[in-house]
């Protein structure tokens, strides 16, 4: 690898970023002939860089939180051309980076990059859209919607899930119809969840067991409105032998078609933008990474 970009967010992590990117790019430059770092200023800039920059470079490297990787990712995905992409964490939960073990030391993050340690790795698409973590709607997307910024970097973003379920108090269902080639469901649902990596807010929670390079997504449908069972849930580890459980279904696939009654809101790594109906699937290999040694 020679050229290298580095798309970087300097509100990540309350600018702790920016006080760290120069020793950063200093030590990339150690092993990497040509390093460029841009910086983003608005939505959109992120993409904006990779449209750019990425057919032309060896390595692209997201330095910033879950939103700036989305961002990239969604852009980065869609080309015929994809170079070795990694992430230099930033931001609060920072899971994908959790996920192919990067340290969440940023300066240590760096030295890791400098290993050069790549592996292919899975992707989830929903219809146009990237995810490297979950798709999700019901429960988990009412109250992402809820969760503001300074109470995600005080409690993270799962517990914050957590505290705010306590007092949601009764949760609405909605009918849902999911369709796999594994899997049929019609009926009442407070939540699905469909997991790629196994990181949800900074910690392993609905699916500790995944895994990102079997070339299959982890599928969760929580039926009933007790927040007794999603506690459960959370706090166990689930298999495939949970699905008999009362109020769970869980299963893998690689593909599932969802629709509902009435349309809910779509929640993507965090990104809430879009409406069921859905399709998705996983792209298996579809991602060179570079990853940590503790990978």
């Amino acid at each position: 690898m020679e050229k290298v970009i580095i798309i970087y967010n300097p509100n990540a992590g309350k600018g702790k970023l920016s006080q760290s990117i120069g020793l950063i790019t200093q030590k990339l430059l150690q092993k990497f002939g040509e390093v460029t770092v841009y910086q983003t200023q608005n939505s959109g800039d992120s993409a904006a860089y990779v449209s750019k920059f990425a057919e032309k470079v060896d390595l692209l490297i997201a330095a910033g939180g879950d939103g700036t990787v989305n961002e990239i990712i969604n852009a980065l995905c869609a080309l015929e051309r994809r170079p070795v992409f990694s992430i230099i964490p930033g931001g609060t939960s920072n899971d994908f980076s959790r996920e192919i073990g990067m340290n969440q030391n940023q300066v240590k993050a760096a030295d890791q990059i400098l290993e050069q340690r790549v592996m292919t790795i899975d992707v989830g698409k929903a219809d146009q859209q990237y995810f490297l973590n979950f798709w999700g709607i019901g429960l988990i997307s009412k109250v992402s919607a809820a969760v503001d910024t300074g109470s995600k970097a005080t409690l993270g973003r799962l517990a914050y899930y957590l505290r705010t379920a306590q007092n949601l108090g009764e949760v609405e269902p909605f009918h849902l119809q999911m369709e796999s080639s594994e899997c049929q469901f019609d009926g009442e649902s407070v939540m699905l969840i469909v997991g790629n990596g196994t990181f949800t807010g900074g910690v392993q929670a609905f699916f500790p067991n995944g895994n990102i390079q079997d070339g299959l997504l982890d599928v969760l449908i929580i039926k009933e409105t007790s927040l007794q069972i999603f506690w459960s849930m959370v706090q166990s580890k689930m298999t495939p032998e949970m699905s008999n459980e009362e109020g769970i279904i869980y299963f893998q696939t690689n593909k599932l078609r969802v629709s509902t009654d009435p349309k809910q809101t779509i929640d993507c790594d965090g990104e809430r933008q879009h409406t069921t109906p859905s399709e998705i699937s996983v792209l298996p290999g579809h991602l060179k990474m570079i990853v940590g040694t503790d990978r």
